[in-house]
């Protein structure tokens, strides 16, 4: 059987039922590209539909941010912030390069607007992103996109 690559594990997640930040981040640490620790998990189903149904930053940006810092933040502020920013930064423009915006409320605006946001397309769709940002965020930890 083969081994599923990060989007691939990360898109079932999330139409299992978790959001866009914990589908990442449980990817990330089921295929031990880095270890995510439980709390950081949990902490981030607040993020879901844009901070908690808001329509705000997309999970999909705000787990892989999270990832981010947790492998590249700092304890003090005497310690450099530059490649945390740096790759958070990434992270954003990589969606926004190809979605145009990182607000969920925009991203899914045809679905909102329908009444439809429930529906197994918007979910299918939604994955689709989720698959695609764990995949350009596994590049950006490791390095290879466009450091």
């Amino acid at each position: 059987m083969e081994e599923k690559d990060v989007g691939e594990l990360a898109m079932e997640y999330y139409l299992k039922g978790l959001g866009c930040a914990e589908s990442i981040l449980h990817a990330f640490n089921d295929l031990k590209i880095m270890e995510i620790p439980e709390a950081l998990i949990k902490a981030s189903t607040g993020f879901g539909t844009g901070f908690g149904g808001k329509g705000s930053t997309c999970g999909a940006v705000t787990g892989p941010i999270m990832a981010v810092g947790l492998k590249y933040g700092r304890l003090r502020p005497e310690e450099s912030a530059e490649v945390a920013y740096k790759r958070a930064k990434m992270v954003v423009e990589t969606y926004e390069q190809k979605y145009k915006t990182s607000q969920c409320a925009e991203v899914t605006k045809v679905w909102r607007e329908r009444g439809q946001f429930a529906t197994p397309e918007r979910r299918k769709f939604c994955g689709s992103i989720v698959r695609y940002m764990a995949r350009e965020t596994e590049k950006i930890l490791r390095g290879v996109a466009g450091s």
